[in-house]
């Protein structure tokens, strides 16, 4: 898992304000984070697939806005950025609130291939 931990370094070292960057599955799973050591993003990783599964139902039910590919939840204290990778997988970045999440779109876009590459 060592380029998943590359690639997820690459978002957090990029992404401004980015505190940790996680690829985790809609099982609830968290499968990998970055940096290892700090924030647990294991129960983050499990709410979020709550988070997806209910946008996904409204935004592609309800009110047939095509296909799911970003959720932001904004805190007060924390922006948790994902960008689905697949049906099965997101990519979590979480930042500070003066994170740029413009650069967590671009950056988390460019690395999704990789990332899905990495664990096929």
């Amino acid at each position: 898992m060592e380029d998943l931990d590359r690639l997820l370094g690459f978002l957090v070292d990029n992404v401004d304000g980015a505190l940790s960057a996680a690829v985790g599955a809609m099982d609830g799973l968290l499968i990998a984070q970055y940096p290892s050591q700090g924030h647990d993003l294991s129960m983050m990783t499990a709410e979020k697939t709550k988070v997806i599964s209910y946008v996904r139902q409204i935004y592609n039910g309800v009110l047939a806005g095509g296909e799911l590919s970003e959720v932001v939840v904004v805190a007060s204290h924390l922006i948790g950025y994902t960008r689905l990778l697949s049906d099965e997988l997101f990519c979590l970045v979480v930042m500070n609130p003066a994170g740029n999440i413009g650069k967590a779109r671009l950056y988390s876009e460019q690395v999704s291939v990789r990332i899905l590459e990495v664990l096929a």
